[in-house]
C-alpha cells in the first residue's frame, strides 16, 4: 500500500523554529556545483554544464536500461560491477549517444532522440524494484555489444514513449508540486542531491576518501557558509532555484525534497577497476554512522531524493539555490 508524503503528514511536518538549525536560510546561499546524467543505468555518468529539467529528470537521464533478456529485470553493477567502466559520450549535434569501454574493439553509437518506427523494436516489460514498466529493444546490434562485455545476454532498452512510470511514494500534493513525480528508468524519483559539506564529513570516517561519483547524483550542490552542518539537506523540503534575472522572482523555481537515499552494496563497486572491493567498502563504515533514518532504521542514508514543482525550465553549474522550508523526513515505505 503506497501513502503520500502529505496524506500521512509525517515525513513533511515543518520545523521553522527547530533548535538543530542554526543557519539563516534567506541568506545561505548554494549553488550548483556539478550536474551528472546516467543516459544508460549503472553506466558512467555523463558530466554537463547546463540541462533542461524535464518530466523524467535532467536531459536523457536513465533513458536506456540493461535488461536480463531470460528474467525481464534490470541489470546494474550490483549484478555486473564492470558497468562502471561502461563510458557514455552525448553528441547532440550529431544525435549520437555512444558507448565505449577499453575492453571492447568498436564502440556503440545509438540514436540519441531513436524514432520509434525507426529505431526502436520490440516492446518488453522490465521490473525496476517493485514496478514493472515498458521499454523498447534498441536492436540487435546493441544486444550483441553489450552481450559481449558482460558476458551475459543483455537486452538494451529505451523508455517506452507511451508509458508513464508515475512515482506513487513520497509524492508532494498536487496543491504544492503540480509536476506528477514520474521517472524513467531510475529507482524512483527523477532527481538525486548530494552536497559537499555532507560527502565530507563522510569522508572523515573512511580510511579510502570517496567522490561524488560513488553516490550516482545529478545534482551537487556546495555552500562558503562555515557554519553550515554535514547533512543539512536532511531538514530540506522546498528549495529554490535562482533564474538568470535574480531581480525577476518569476524566474526562480523549485524543487521539493521528497525522502532521503538509503544505500546499497553497489557503493562497494571501485569506480576505477569495475570490480567489487573485498573489504566491503564504504558500504560496512556508512552502516556505523549512517543509519539515521528512524522509519528504516537499518539502511544506511546519503543523499536526497527530489522532484520538481515545475518542467521545462534549466539547471546550470553556478546557479544559485536557497532553502526556502524544512521538514523532517521519513521512510515508511521501501525507496
Amino acid at each position: 500500500m503506497s501513502s503520500t508524503a502529505d496524506e500521512s503528514g509525517a515525513q513533511y511536518a515543518p520545523r521553522p523554529g527547530s533548535s538543530e538549525h542554526k543557519t539563516d536560510d534567506a541568506l545561505t546561499k548554494w549553488r550548483v556545483s556539478a550536474l551528472y546524467t546516467y543516459p544508460v543505468k549503472s553506466c558512467q555518468p555523463a558530466v554537463l554544464q547546463e540541462s533542461s529539467i524535464t518530466e523524467t529528470g535532467l536531459a536523457y537521464d536513465r533513458l536506456w536500461v540493461l535488461t536480463d533478456k531470460r528474467l525481464g529485470r534490470f541489470v546494474t553493477q550490483r549484478q555486473v560491477p564492470k558497468l562502471a567502466l561502461v563510458k557514455v559520450t552525448i553528441d547532440e549535434a550529431s544525435n549520437v549517444l555512444e558507448l565505449s569501454a577499453d575492453s571492447m574493439a568498436t564502440t556503440l553509437r545509438l540514436p540519441l532522440h531513436p524514432q520509434p518506427e525507426k529505431d526502436l523494436g520490440e516492446r518488453f516489460k522490465v521490473r525496476i524494484w517493485y514496478e514493472d514498466t515498458y521499454g523498447r529493444c534498441c536492436g540487435e546490434h546493441a544486444n550483441s555489444w553489450l552481450s559481449a562485455f558482460t558476458g551475459k545476454p543483455i537486452r538494451l532498452l529505451y523508455k517506452d514513449a507511451d508509458t508513464q512510470r508515475l512515482v506513487s511514494r513520497y509524492v508532494p500534493s498536487k496543491e504544492v508540486c503540480p509536476t506528477a513525480p514520474q521517472s524513467g528508468f531510475a529507482d524512483l524519483f527523477p532527481f538525486h542531491i548530494t552536497t559537499d559539506v555532507s560527502l565530507n564529513d563522510v569522508n572523515k570516517h573512511l580510511t579510502r576518501p570517496l567522490t561524488h561519483k560513488t553516490f550516482r547524483p545529478n545534482i551537487v550542490l556546495t555552500t562558503d557558509s562555515p557554519i553550515v552542518p554535514p547533512y543539512d539537506e536532511e531538514t530540506w523540503r522546498r528549495i529554490e532555484f535562482i533564474g538568470d534575472n535574480s531581480s525577476n522572482a518569476d524566474l526562480n523555481w523549485s524543487m521539493f525534497i521528497t525522502s532521503r537515499t538509503p544505500r546499497c552494496s553497489m557503493l562497494n563497486v571501485d569506480m576505477d577497476t569495475g570490480t567489487m572491493v573485498p573489504d566491503r567498502e564504504p558500504y560496512v563504515s556508512l552502516l556505523k554512522f549512517r543509519c539515521v533514518d528512524a522509519g528504516q532504521p537499518k539502511f544506511s542514508c546519503f543523499g536526497m531524493q527530489a522532484t520538481p514543482q515545475t518542467v521545462g525550465q534549466n539547471i546550470r553549474v553556478g546557479q544559485e539555490m536557497y532553502v526556502r522550508e524544512r521538514g523532517v523526513h521519513l521512510l515508511t515505505e521501501p525507496l
